[in-house]
């Protein structure tokens, strides 16, 4: 590790409150640092170099920074707060998490639902038990039986129920004949995956519910107002469920440090793959003990969920032990600390129905099968994972479990489709959503909130349609590199994915959509099929049959052009005398507003005796008509022919002509070697 490279530190408030402890986030940010973590009023986790993290001390509003574990010697010095949250703090610098984590490397890349291993529980934005509750009160407003009668619960235990009751092809299946019937690939997304948690007998139903009832489902989980991004402040109540009674099911003190330090692990993961998106997470810890017999079989979590529930406490707030007391948690949290969303976790040892899932603004950690067969070393993957649901981000493999399998499906605030989906993508990447992997993939951001604009480029399926040289979206005044770190981006047949952050870009400020490539390099041209844009959820540019080279002296494509005013097409005609000796080999440039364009088609002999050459340039970024005044011809020096005779020009901007003279017939020879003319 460099000197400039960032690591964690944590730095423990000189004087703990509320508005001191979001004061001095707001100062580290300020030192170019990254603020992590938020552990109530009395520390902040950063990602500093070690120069930032000596300016941060000299601010004197911290009576500690913390690099690496604190002695015993100086523990005793803290107050129970502190003390609780630097205890938490060294856990990652013991010998046996460090061990931990680096055997858990040998599952890294592993699919979720390969090798043996358990996948996590399948996510809807429209959760079980929000789902029930609605479908309950339209039943009573209408009189109608939508899904029948649900199965009783074996008394005192939670429903149980088989957790998977379908084959992957049956799941697939299911899915298709939902969006049949809905006529919406994404709605039937989320039912499909709602019927498997709930069960076989709701299958029927779900293929048959009324349409009033679906407005309000559309109305109350996929509106903006019920999504999220991940971006800003976020609350998270971390809370562990844990038995009271002599034997009942618990963790061990550095088992259940361990597990906390995992979650904190996988969410710091989150914030170092978008520091440009201010993420952090601010956390409240509830250890949680209840007198609660163990479940049998696979039982579904309310039997211990809502008992630990009724004895949650915030800031002197209680909540009910019911579903609607983690609502009301979350929301005490999030007004609170001001921040822009809550979740809660559950982690417990009790016996549950699956090892992983999340819906409903929280997520449920359960020691089943050793973690689903990942072991605790993986739980930070595991938490990356589902924390992306809960922002809106789909799942990607397929196989056994719940298997994506269309790419067309849209997730997230900004409604960005599934295209790293394992069943259609190509070629598919490595990403959280899929996989047992450290990296997030272009779709995945985008579905998350990390994109206000989002492009996708088809590379056509033709020998040599591929391209590794540096490719460009220009949206008339700005441009952006479209690049995937550690992917080849561009093959032959691909279809990829870029999410752009650029949070000050409106919609008016996008122009025109041109696809810049740089100069051929090794392997020539590139072909570009189809490109798409959206801007903050709407698709503002689809065009799948562009099917063009980009090579040569024609390395743009434009298309989608809502602003006139700007140049998007540049095209300019230029006539040689037909008289002998006329022509030239030289260089020729032209001017147009102050920049400069080298005429030269390559392959072609420009500028013979009476010939006109017609070029077509890249116009370039923030060229806009109102600024070309006047155009310019000029001629390297004489080179062995001697002069050129210049005959006409002809100057085309977007598809009509602004200046056309064909009577110029000047020498450009000697020390006159340039022409120009007012338009």
């Amino acid at each position: 590790m460099s000197k400039q490279d960032k690591r964690p530190y944590l730095f423990l408030m000189q004087r703990p409150s509320f508005e001191a402890r979001r004061e001095a986030a707001e100062r580290l940010r300020e030192l170019s640092m990254t603020v992590v973590a938020h552990y109530g009023s009395h520390a902040i986790e950063a990602l500093a170099t070690p120069d930032q993290a000596e300016a941060a001390s000299q601010l004197g509003i911290f009576s500690a920074r913390l690099k690496g574990a604190m002695g015993r010697q100086h523990l005793e010095k803290l107050d129970p707060d502190q003390l609780a949250i630097v205890r938490q703090w060294n856990t990652r610098f013991t010998g046996k998490y460090r061990k931990l984590t680096k055997d858990a490397l040998g599952d890294v890349g592993k699919p979720w639902n390969g090798d043996g291993k358990k996948e996590p529980l399948p996510y809807s934005a429209i959760g079980p038990e929000d789902f029930l509750r609605l479908v309950a009160d339209y039943e009573k407003r209408s009189g109608e039986t939508v899904l029948g009668p649900e199965p009783r619960p074996p008394r005192g235990k939670g429903r149980q129920r088989d957790p998977k009751p379908m084959s992957p092809d049956e799941f697939a299946d299911f899915e298709r004949r939902l969006a049949e019937v809905y006529k919406d690939r994404t709605l039937a997304y989320h039912l499909a995956r709602l019927a498997f948690r709930l069960g076989p007998w709701s299958y029927q139903g779900m293929l048959r519910l009324p349409r009033d009832l679906i407005e309000e489902i559309l109305r109350l989980f996929f509106l903006e107002a019920a999504c999220w991004r991940m971006t800003g402040e976020m609350s998270v109540g971390i809370v562990f469920v844990e038995s009271s009674a002599s034997g009942g099911p618990k963790f061990g003190t550095s088992e259940r440090n361990e597990i906390c330090q995992e979650i904190l692990d996988g969410h710091r993961w989150l914030t170092e793959q978008h520091p440009s998106g201010n993420l952090s997470w601010v956390y409240d810890f509830q250890f949680i003990k209840i007198d609660v017999a163990n479940g049998s079989g696979d039982p579904d979590e309310p039997y211990w969920r809502d008992p630990a529930m009724g004895k949650v406490t915030y800031h002197g707030q209680t909540f009910d032990a019911a579903w609607s007391g983690i609502a009301d948690y979350r929301e005490a949290m999030r007004i609170r600390n001001l921040s822009s969303h809550a979740i809660v976790i559950f982690v417990t040892p009790y016996a549950n129905s699956w090892h992983a899932y999340a819906g409903g603004g929280r997520i449920t950690l359960a020691d089943k099968d050793n973690w689903g067969g990942w072991g605790r070393g993986t739980i930070d993957a595991i938490t990356a994972h589902e924390t992306s649901h809960l922002f809106g981000s789909a799942d990607e493999y397929t196989g056994s479990g719940t298997p994506c399998s269309s790419c067309d499906t849209t997730h997230g605030c900004d409604n960005i489709p599934n295209g790293n989906c394992g069943a259609c993508s190509h070629p598919h990447q490595a990403c959280i959503m899929d996989a047992n992997s450290r990296r997030l993939c272009a779709y995945t951001r985008g579905q998350i909130g990390w994109s206000h604009i989002f492009v996708e480029t088809t590379t056509a399926d033709e020998l040599w349609a591929g391209t590794d040289d540096t490719v460009w979206l220009d949206i008339g005044d700005r441009d952006f590199v479209l690049d995937t770190p550690d992917h080849d981006d561009r093959e032959r047949n691909n279809k990829e994915g870029y999410a752009l952050w650029a949070p000050g870009v409106q919609r008016s400020d996008i122009k025109r959509i041109l696809i810049r490539k740089s100069p051929d390099g090794f392997a020539g041209g590139w072909k570009l099929k189809g490109a798409r844009v959206w801007h903050r959820g709407s698709l503002i540019c689809d065009v799948d049959n562009i099917n063009r080279w980009l090579e040569d002296d024609h390395r743009v494509w434009v298309g989608c052009i809502s602003d006139r005013a700007i140049v998007s097409k540049l095209r300019v005609e230029v006539s040689t005398a037909n008289v002998m000796w006329a022509g030239t080999d030289d260089d020729v440039t032209l001017t147009l507003a102050g920049r400069n364009w080298d005429l030269d088609n390559e392959g072609h002999d420009d500028f013979e005796r009476g010939n006109t050459d017609i070029f077509d340039l890249d116009p370039g970024i923030g060229l806009y008509e109102s600024d070309i005044h006047s155009v310019r011809i000029h001629k390297s020096s004489d080179g062995f022919a001697g002069g050129w005779k210049l005959k006409g020009v002809r100057v085309v901007v977007n598809g009509h002509e602004i200046y056309n003279k064909q009577s110029i017939n000047k020498w450009l020879e000697d020390n006159d070697r340039t022409w120009t003319d007012t338009i």
